[in-house]
């Protein structure tokens, strides 16, 4: 837990410090101004969580970019040190004045006791607990693999598990400090533990006298936080692309409350979306956002917003590029397992048959079948017993997702008719609230054709998600998030014309409930991790999981597979579930794997 604790200090330091920079630095170039009137301002970024994102999407672009030339180990946080220091040292005022207004607002907000709180339990929880299936199966041999070698040709013939790249193995090897000899997993739960903070606001409820259609998504957060907190010390990308769109999304819905027409911070947001695809490619139709601030842009600058725009595609690339070239390093295809685009022909690529029958395996499975030969069943054949398979939870909110779609339909036709033909729109003021830490809204609602926008980027995320591999853990979130945006737009409209705007006495029941069932689940997962505990985590965080494996030499090089079973962990390496079917491209494992057939 202390271990936990002083990492994800690191992480926070670092990763603040370069978004400040980064964001500063966008904000000030020419074309990326506010307009206020006829004046041109430098956007004021309105959330402190803004530049600990920048910087973690930064820092991640970074790991992923310093492995195209070596392990992502010493000499990269030696780098990232220096770099932060070099950055504080040339802007300290800045930096100096900006810790201070966190600090003042985290005490100024009465509620310092809740964060204290929230991460010692996120810290605990992160030192031990479930170690998901697929860690000790790819996810801890592909973060060593970017530790020791950065990236490496043809490791997907090694393993195709080891293929499937994703963003956040890159940031996990930049921060698990495996240069001191224990390799830690701490950035899943530092990713749940800025959620958490996120769904703090919740507590200001009961003085704001009013929701905004984010505290309902926070709801959803807080219920998801519940159900992994005794699995994020695993560096699953699941978890990963969960919270970040969570993240997304409850940002999103705040700059809408605040009536926020600014174009730069829904573009960060939108690039925010380009960078969790780069953890998870179920997460790719939330970058349909970027219509958003395209749209205003083009609108209110017309031939101005080329710049801007180009910019900001600059950016996304910047993002996607190198998770595309270590795609293509580590299995010769740009999206594995896709072969639709097949454009390199290198010498280690992943056979074509392999990688569609892995595509196949991977539909199959999410429909619940093991026949890889079902991917293309029909829906009428794998949806009932994959619907049956599911929670009571998941079953109601999928029910209700259905039962709301053609009251969102009824919802856009409404807007087309009245907001768009006859240009009709109404909007609303409530009481400015203080010392919020990350500046919730001071609005009721969102307006139609917002609100119509955001349901309609989510419903189409779930679609997407149903055609393709729904397995339930890749896109959980995509089932939650349609019933209840739409769902708290009309509470909010109900409570409003029910008289109820206003009374805190309501708000501070919703809000005594929500604080129940926070004890209730807090309480079961007590009882749960008490087999769980042990004393030495306090200190250090649990390790991967231990195998019975047996060594194999291949080209003068040691080999290790399991005895049984195929899970290997992280301390026997290299290692995969079968030893077979690839030979060494050279005499090193730098050379690179090829596939034999």
């Amino acid at each position: 837990m202390l271990s936990v604790a002083l990492n994800w200090i690191y992480i926070f330091i670092t990763s603040y410090i370069v978004g400040y920079a980064v964001l500063k630095k966008i904000a000030e170039i020419s074309c990326m101004y506010t307009l206020k009137g006829t004046k041109k301002l430098t956007y004021a970024y309105k959330y402190n969580a803004s530049y600990l994102m920048a910087g973690i999407v930064t820092l991640t672009v970074y790991a992923q970019m310093f492995s195209l030339i070596g392990g992502v180990g010493l000499l990269a946080n030696v780098i990232l040190l220096l770099t932060c220091i070099f950055l504080f040292l040339t802007d300290r005022d800045s930096y100096v004045v900006e810790f201070d207004k966190i600090l003042r607002t985290v005490v100024n907000s009465g509620s310092v006791w809740i964060y204290v709180i929230i991460f010692l339990a996120f810290a605990y929880g992160t030192s031990h607990g479930i170690m998901h299936y697929d860690t000790d199966l790819y996810h801890a041999q592909a973060i060593r693999w970017i530790e020791e070698y950065g990236v490496v040709k043809g490791l997907g013939n090694l393993h195709l598990r080891l293929g499937y790249n994703s963003s956040a193995f890159a940031l996990s090897a930049l921060y698990s400090f495996a240069f001191t000899g224990k390799s830690m997993h701490t950035v899943a739960g530092f990713f749940a533990l800025a959620l958490a903070f996120s769904c703090a606001d919740l507590k200001n409820i009961a003085n704001r006298r009013h929701p905004v259609l984010s505290d309902f998504v926070r709801v959803i957060a807080v219920y998801y936080l519940f159900t992994v907190f005794d699995e994020i010390v695993s560096p699953a990308s699941d978890y990963f692309m969960t919270t970040m769109v969570l993240f997304i999304v409850i940002h999103w819905l705040d700059l809408y409350s605040l009536h926020e027409r600014a174009f730069l911070p829904h573009a960060l947001l939108a690039l925010c979306a380009v960078y969790v695809t780069t953890i998870k490619l179920s997460a790719a139709p939330l970058m349909l956002l970027a219509i958003y601030p395209i749209h205003r842009i083009i609108r209110r600058r017309k031939k101005e917003a080329i710049k801007p725009i180009g910019i900001c595609v600059i950016f996304a690339l910047l993002i996607s590029v190198p998770f595309f070239i270590r795609n293509v390093i580590l299995t010769g295809w740009l999206v594995y397992p896709f072969t639709g685009i097949d454009i390199f022909a290198a010498i280690w690529e992943v056979p074509r048959g392999t990688a569609m029958y892995d595509a196949h395996e991977i539909i199959a499975y999410g429909k619940g079948f093991t026949d890889s030969l079902k991917y293309n069943a029909p829906f009428r054949e794998w949806f009932p017993a994959w619907f049956s398979s599911l929670s009571m939870f998941n079953k109601g909110m999928l029910v209700l997702d259905a039962v709301a779609f053609p009251v969102f339909i009824a919802s856009s036709v409404y807007f087309l008719v009245v907001d768009v033909i006859s240009k009709k729109e109404s909007t609303g003021r409530l009481k400015k609230v203080d010392n919020n830490i990350l500046h919730l809204s001071h609005r009721k609602a969102v307006s139609l054709s917002d609100y119509v926008f955001i349901e309609a980027i989510v419903y189409i995320c779930l679609i997407y998600f149903l055609m393709s591999s729904p397995l339930i853990r890749y896109g959980c979130v995509y089932i939650w998030l349609p019933v209840t945006i739409l769902a708290g737009r009309f509470i909010i409209l109900l409570y409003d014309k029910a008289g109820f705007a206003g009374t805190s006495a309501v708000y501070r029941v919703v809000l005594g409930v929500l604080v129940v069932y926070m004890v209730y689940k807090s309480a079961i997962l007590v009882v749960e991790d008490v087999p769980r505990f042990k004393a030495s985590y306090l200190l250090v965080q649990q390790d991967y999981g231990q195998y019975d494996l047996k060594e194999e030499e291949i080209g003068g090089i040691t080999f290790y597979e399991p005895v049984e079973g195929d899970r290997t962990g992280y301390d026997k390496f290299p290692a995969a579930p079968s030893l077979s079917g690839f030979k060494l491209l050279g005499s090193s494992l730098e050379d690179g794997f090829e596939a034999v057939q």
